[in-house]
């Protein structure tokens, strides 16, 4: 079901305000309990990394930005893989870095943005998607799709994938 939602919304997207950039943005799935800044995924994580592998894999996706750290990267490895793309890494800190590239993608491009809790929000205010509700450590399924058109319009959709976390 939550796939078919995707693709439905994607689908209107693309038909609705092309040219447009798809911009699929999601936090790392759940982390392992270690107490490090750059603690690798769970296995509840290495799951909803592999179901959102699943759930784009045509969804039309070009591109892979992750910010620096390891569950990022694992958080967007599936996917990676599946498509033979490797990942952008862009500084965990350095949110105006990673919005500045999103702003430079071509007409009709599809990309998937990896990144933090507190990052995603910012992402998605920076890039027009209105104000967002900040996201709660334990979160993880929060999907968020950015479609921006021709006419300068932002168009969002919040959607959640797998087990729910909140």
């Amino acid at each position: 079901m939550s796939r078919f939602l995707l693709f439905s919304v994607l689908a209107w997207s693309a038909a609705s305000v092309l040219p447009a950039a798809t911009i699929i943005i999601v936090r790392h799935a759940e982390r392992s309990s270690a107490m490090s800044t750059d603690a690798p995924l769970s296995a509840p994580g290495m799951a909803r990394a592999k179901l959102l592998a699943q759930m784009l894999r045509n969804a039309g996706v070009g591109r892979i930005f992750v910010t620096d750290l390891l569950r990022m990267r694992q958080t967007a490895e599936p996917l990676a893989t599946q498509l033979h793309l490797t990942p952008v890494a862009v500084a965990q800190n350095d949110t105006e870095a990673l919005v500045n590239q999103l702003r430079q993608l071509g007409e009709k491009e599809t990309v998937l943005v990896v990144a933090g809790s507190t990052t995603v929000p910012a992402i998605v205010e920076r890039l027009g998607g209105g104000p967002v509700a900040a996201m709660p450590d334990s979160e993880y399924d929060r999907l968020t799709v950015l479609v921006t058109g021709a006419d300068s319009k932002t168009r969002t959709v919040t959607l959640r994938y797998g087990e729910p976390t909140e």
